[in-house]
């Protein structure tokens, strides 16, 4: 099995524990079902891997391209309209973004996906959050104000994503348009 790096355990394994964190923290009635989770430490483990990975996964197939695409509205293409299509379908201006990515030496692409992937964990967390509260809301009811701190954790999760997830577009894009002016001036001068 391949060692889970800083990216993998952003993406899959850290929302799956703060999906449970969560759930404990505004259901403290879940400790007890928790507990015996807990018990078996490979049990709970696998629990916050395929929590998380599901999260993760439902994240980037439904949830992410609404909200890549408006703030990519905003970021790649500020003067011009994206290109959006099916929201199942990425459109070319996605694909265009993820070829110059891919593109990149190892050490530049890598910055890129770290960032990445501490967006998608801020979303994640917030998808884990308002998950904890909504198993709950049927299991236990309603939490009281443990519940408002729950709505306003994933509400600040996700405000926070969406400002990471800008700054990282806008930034990707002043990278993009500079390295597009470096090379027109070089064929320029020639």
């Amino acid at each position: 099995m391949k060692e889970l790096g800083l990216q993998e355990l952003l993406r899959y394994a850290l929302s799956g524990g703060v999906g449970i964190a969560a759930l404990r923290i505004i259901y403290p009635q879940s400790a007890c079902l928790l507990s015996r989770a807990g018990g078996e430490v490979t049990l709970l483990l696998g629990a916050i891997l395929v929590g998380g990975s599901l999260i993760y996964n439902l994240h980037r197939s439904v949830l992410f391209p609404p909200i890549f695409r408006w703030i990519g509205r905003k970021t790649l293409l500020p003067n011009q309209s994206l290109h959006v299509g099916c929201w199942w379908k990425p459109s070319r201006d996605e694909i265009a973004l993820d070829r110059w990515r891919w593109k990149l030496a190892d050490r530049e692409g890598s910055r890129w996906g770290e960032w990445g992937a501490q967006t998608h964990f801020l979303y994640c967390a917030a998808w884990a959050t308002l998950l904890a509260l909504i198993v709950g809301l049927f299991k236990w009811g309603w939490p009281g104000c443990r519940g408002i701190w729950g709505i306003l954790a994933a509400i600040s999760l996700l405000c926070v994503g969406f400002v990471n997830n800008y700054r990282l577009l806008y930034s990707m894009n002043a990278e993009r348009e500079l390295e597009a002016t470096e090379k027109k001036v070089s064929l320029d001068s020639k």
